[in-house]
């Protein structure tokens, strides 16, 4: 094998330059805060240390450090309104269910309303992130404002490739995205749109309403000079107040009956089998859980849009029926999947219910694997787990045989392993004849 000399010390470099790295790179889990970067230097000077001549002294290391982009900081001020990260007295990544989020915005949205700036940009939670505006505003941006760039530019220029199609603040936006209300995903709970329509929407249309109705007195009361900028003002508000009213409507489907079909087509041959309050689970991924807002992120991010007609058809590769959220709206097809495939049966907690041997065989199997108490918890599990064995005792005999055979095999597979047998060329059998092998799945057992 090639060694290199003082390959500790070029690794212990290297790894401290990528700690470093990481510390200051946003969708790293080891994330602190935003920073130069050592990383590509370290490269660098790595190469030029493992390639030195041989019997050469390493090559000096000085840290060589690559500005952060003003975005960085831009993009860890909105995750720290957003209740994402802790401030930078206190940085990192936060734990929604644990962590103290005083400093943060309520629900983890902001919301952006370009037409009367009646918003919560101007809360206490949004201080870092005025501030940073002022600090770390991009040189190459065109728009005058943070309320501006927030609503029309961060999400495609910034956090949608930041994090590499997977965002975790999404941009609900309104058609023309006059009213934006950018919400992160990891303080999502089965409340959130709700509240965005009770806390915000709502009470921005009556605002709107508001400042209609005092246009349309000054219009009726005023000089020539009044009268056009009431009737400008007026069309103008109209205009916003059409457009907030469709996201209200918007916002409130998705939230209590779930996403449109996508078009005429889809909506004959793949229509949400039950309407039912949208509730994501992390579990499920951004792609799927986007996928049932998608009338409200097509605006900015037209993949969701995509997703959910996939989710819908579930066709070939496309198919995912394995997620929380394709039960939730299409019971039927899932419970029907899961009658004919075990795996879905354990992913939606019916794998007792419709694979009682199968769920029998893997318990036994994970029993030896995890512990004797281990048993595979599900909705009613108990009762049918008691109903196999009393129904079915024959085959639940086989089934338990074959576990303890297996097991007696491993164990003395093992023992031959310790006495140095294993490949004994005097040894007529192969080491794991006796029976099933070890690496064998549960599921040749039914």
């Amino acid at each position: 094998m090639w060694e290199i000399a003082a390959s500790d010390r070029i690794f212990a470099q290297v790894e401290s330059a990528f700690t470093k790295h990481e510390s200051h790179r946003e969708p790293s889990v080891e994330f602190q805060i935003p920073g130069p970067s050592p990383w590509t230097h370290a490269q660098a000077w790595a190469q030029l240390a493992v390639d030195r001549p041989e019997n050469t002294p390493l090559p000096p290391y000085t840290e060589s450090l690559t500005p952060e982009p003003n975005t960085d900081h831009l993009s860890y001020a909105l995750g720290v309104a957003l209740g994402r990260f802790g401030p930078p007295s206190a940085p990192g990544i936060l734990d929604p269910t644990t962590a103290d989020l005083a400093h943060a915005l309520q629900d983890g949205i902001l919301f952006l309303d370009g037409e009367s700036e009646q918003d919560n940009l101007g809360h206490a939670a949004c201080d870092l992130l005025r501030a940073t505006w002022d600090t770390h505003r991009p040189s190459e941006t065109k728009r005058s404002s943070l309320r501006e760039y927030l609503r029309l530019d961060f999400f495609s220029e910034v956090h949608r490739s930041m994090y590499e199609n997977r965002p975790i603040h999404w941009p609900l936006s309104s058609s023309k995205r006059t009213f934006v209300a950018w919400i992160n995903i990891h303080r999502w709970h089965a409340g959130t749109l709700r509240n965005l329509l009770a806390n915000h929407l709502n009470p921005a249309k009556q605002g709107l309403e508001g400042q209609a109705a005092d246009a349309r007195k000054l219009r009726d009361s005023g000089d020539a000079k009044q009268i056009r900028a009431a009737e400008k003002r007026i069309a103008a508000l109209d205009k916003a107040l059409a457009e907030l009213v469709e996201f209200i409507e918007e916002v409130s489907q998705c939230a209590e009956q779930g996403p449109p079909a996508v078009d005429a087509k889809a909506a004959k041959e793949s229509k949400r089998e039950r309407d039912a309050a949208y509730d994501p689970d992390l579990d499920d991924g951004v792609m799927v859980n986007s996928s049932a807002l998608w009338p409200l992120l097509a605006p900015q991010w037209k993949d969701p849009k995509k997703w959910w007609k996939e989710l819908a058809e579930a066709k070939g590769r496309k198919d995912y029926d394995w997620s929380h959220l394709a039960a939730k709206y299409f019971p039927e097809r899932v419970d029907a999947k899961c009658q004919e495939d075990p795996s879905l049966g354990v992913a939606h907690g019916c794998f007792w219910k419709y694979h009682p041997a199968r769920a029998y065989a893997w318990e036994l199997r994970l029993q030896d694997e995890i512990g004797p108490e281990f048993t595979i918890d599900e909705a009613d599990s108990d009762e049918a787990r008691a109903r196999f064995l009393a129904e079915q005792p024959n085959e639940a005999k086989e089934l338990s045989d074959k576990e303890f055979k297996r097991r007696d095999a491993k164990r003395a597979k093992q023992q031959r392993a310790s006495e140095g047998s294993l490949f004994d060329p005097e040894d007529g059998d192969d080491a794991g004849d006796g029976g099933d092998d070890e690496g064998d799945d549960a599921e040749d057992d039914e």
